[in-house]
């Protein structure tokens, strides 16, 4: 695979980000910011008679890790481009449109992922159907890659 430095540093930086928002914040830092409200003076108690009912408290939703998604755009104008196109609509019949809704629910992010590392070759409706295999692509590329495919749904 060609890539330039610059390229190389993007990647390398987008590793270091993805890297400090997923060992940034202490696990415990949602615990110190709900002692912190729950000692915060309230306002006074309000008569009986104009008090509203009180919802339930929700529980709070675990926090989701961040996830940085390589910028594959230098990627994809280099591999993928000349046959799939710069939107995804591919050339049909030899490729399809993935920007359709029946193509993005057709296939699973690991079946696309297998697609891009394995190629293949394969007769639909009397075309012959072929794709390059990529297996040097690393996993955050194809991450990248399948993020930048999802990108093209209507």
């Amino acid at each position: 695979m060609n890539s330039s430095p610059r390229s190389a540093w993007r990647v390398a930086l987008l590793a270091l980000v993805a890297l400090a928002c997923v060992l940034g914040a202490p696990p415990d830092a949602q615990a110190k910011k709900k002692k912190k409200a729950k000692a915060a003076p309230t306002a006074p108690a309000q008569p009986a008679a104009a008090a509203k009912p009180v919802e339930p408290a929700k529980a709070a939703e675990p926090a989701k890790p961040v996830v940085a998604v390589l910028d594959v755009t230098d990627l994809w104008n280099g591999k993928c481009k000349t046959c799939h196109g710069p939107d995804g609509k591919g050339k049909p019949p030899k490729t399809e449109d993935m920007t359709a809704a029946a193509w993005q629910k057709r296939f699973t992010d690991a079946q696309i992922r297998k697609t891009i590392v394995e190629g293949f070759e394969r007769d639909v409706d009397g075309v012959h159907q072929k794709m390059k295999s990529f297996p040097d692509l690393t996993p955050a590329q194809l991450d990248g890659l399948v993020a930048h495919v999802r990108g093209f749904a209507k």
